[in-house]
């Protein structure tokens, strides 16, 4: 219990990366369990067709999982740390001192960037595909926690963190006019997938998949900007010339008191869409294919395939245990921040209204809200060497149909792939939002994949900045392989196929 209890304390300021507000940021795609011809039902999180000519007839997720963060602001140096520390007894985070704050454990860049982060915390509960020849259906359940931080401007990532002592930054006037924001939404998704061919002929065939998704949110947050004026004069004061703000959130507390708040664990519900297209240049003509048994339909090869979806269309609407506020450019002065205290999340509430308007409720806009998912274009360009060897590129474009959005980050990865019906392995090289470039992993043997879209977290390669790691548990029957009372039939099918060709 004593190791326990200090692996969990030495493990805390890596999480204080993901709560920050501003600062911080958990793979995001898990390429290695959805890019290949067995990734089944985990192929729909990319685009939903894909399944369609999935080498799989049957395809069974008992538990898969996903925990990634990244960002841009904060970091461990490698030198001062590595992962394996977490486990070497004794062993504290290093510490220093700016300005007069001490004991902080990031270092952070001091680039003028806007400050990006995401997290990602996804559980994929049972989960079943299962095909009738040019028909596909699949039934899906996760857990998903996402937080995003979106052109957070450098100084109030500095001023966040650091404090207002950090002196670099005093007695400028900031005139930040551009959209940043952040969001936090923690939410059950159940989901039913269909896809079906919608032509073939010759060597073309063209797929199309959707997927409708129930969502029950159980807590929500965000808040974003659109313009932010204002002086720190000295570590006491902030001079608002103009803020331009919304904010509002659902959350398991209490505002009145400090403790949590149980009484409904939903308090809001919603529907996404997912919709997406593949086309197959197959290596041989396309034939319809008749069967009296599920399991006898085979996957048809392909020279290459190009899908293109649309992926976490829709919103939660939180009705329950909610509160939006706006700030609708108005100008404050606050001194004595140094000594401002609050004890619950509605006296903070109160005392930004009060600061802005002169009145405690002035601010309130409603008890109801709404937050989008992290929506995203989701573009797959899969090639076949040879034999076993395939090399897919992928683009994962995200954006927002709402400023109340979560943002999901673009990410450009091109990924070398091996595979056979009981082994895989993935090499995805990487290029997250725009500006960061990774190396990942990920090994199938059988129903069990692992894998990681970013190595250097785990060998200490650079500076820490975010971490990554998926798995899957999964059962599957693959197409042409009949059993039992089926056999015969297969074999017979599979010799009248194979003579069409």
């Amino acid at each position: 219990m004593r190791f326990r209890s200090e692996v969990i304390k030495k493990i805390f300021p890596l999480i204080m990366i993901l709560i920050m507000p501003g600062i911080s940021s958990s793979a995001q795609e898990m390429y290695g369990t959805a890019l290949g011809n067995y990734s089944g039902v985990n192929g729909i999180q990319l685009n939903p067709s894909s399944m369609n000519n999935s080498k799989t007839y049957i395809d069974v997720n008992f538990l898969s999982g996903d925990l990634f963060l990244q960002q841009n602001y904060l970091y461990l140096k490698n030198s001062e740390f590595s992962l394996s520390d977490i486990f070497r007894k004794g062993y504290t985070f290093p510490a220093h001192t700016e300005y007069g704050t001490s004991g902080l454990t990031f270092y952070h860049y001091a680039n003028q960037n806007n400050r990006q982060a995401y997290e990602n915390i996804r559980l994929n509960g049972p989960g079943v595909m299962v095909a009738f020849g040019p028909h596909t259906l699949a039934l899906t359940t996760s857990v998903r926690s996402v937080f995003s931080v979106t052109d957070i401007p450098y100084e109030i990532a500095n001023f966040t963190y650091i404090g207002l002592k950090y002196k670099p930054q005093q007695n400028i006037f900031y005139n930040d006019k551009n959209y940043a924001g952040m969001a936090e939404l923690t939410w059950l998704d159940i989901g039913l997938s269909y896809s079906t061919v919608l032509y073939g002929r010759n060597f073309d065939v063209l797929a199309g998949g959707i997927s409708i998704r129930r969502l029950e949110g159980y807590s929500g947050a965000y808040m974003y900007m659109n313009k932010a004026d204002y002086k720190v004069p000295d570590d006491t004061t902030v001079i608002i010339r103009n803020m331009d703000a919304n904010y509002g959130y659902s959350l398991p507390l209490d505002y009145n008191a400090q403790k949590y708040w149980g009484s409904d664990m939903i308090k809001g519900s919603g529907f996404a869409f997912d919709l997406g297209f593949t086309y197959y240049r197959l290596n041989r003509l396309h034939q319809k294919q008749y069967f009296n048994h599920i399991c006898e339909p085979q996957a048809e090869d392909y020279e290459y395939r190009i899908g293109v979806a649309l992926i976490d269309a829709g919103a939660i609407s939180f009705y329950k245990h909610a509160a939006q506020y706006s700030i609708d450019n108005r100008s404050s002065q606050w001194d004595g921040l140094n000594h401002f205290q609050y004890s619950t999340i509605q006296q903070l509430m109160d005392t930004i209204s009060y600061r802005f308007y002169g009145s405690k409720t002035a601010a309130y806009r409603g008890n109801s809200m709404t937050i989008w998912l992290p929506s995203a274009l989701s573009i797959q360009f899969d090639y076949h060497l040879q034999k076993k060897w395939y090399l897919n590129a992928s683009l994962i474009y995200g954006f927002r149909f709402a400023p109340n959005s979560l943002t999901r980050p673009t990410q450009l990865a091109v990924t070398p792939r091996y595979e056979t019906e009981n082994f895989e392995v993935d090499v995805p090289f990487s290029m997250y939002n725009k500006s960061m470039p990774r190396i990942g992993l990920a090994i199938r043997a059988y129903g069990i994949t692992i894998g990681t879209d970013k190595l250097g977290w785990l060998f200490n390669f650079n500076d820490m900045t975010g971490m990554d790691i998926y798995f899957a548990l999964k059962f599957s029957l693959n197409k042409g392989r009949c059993k039992t009372r089926a056999t015969k039939n297969c074999q017979d099918y599979n010799m009248i196929h194979h003579s069409r060709r």
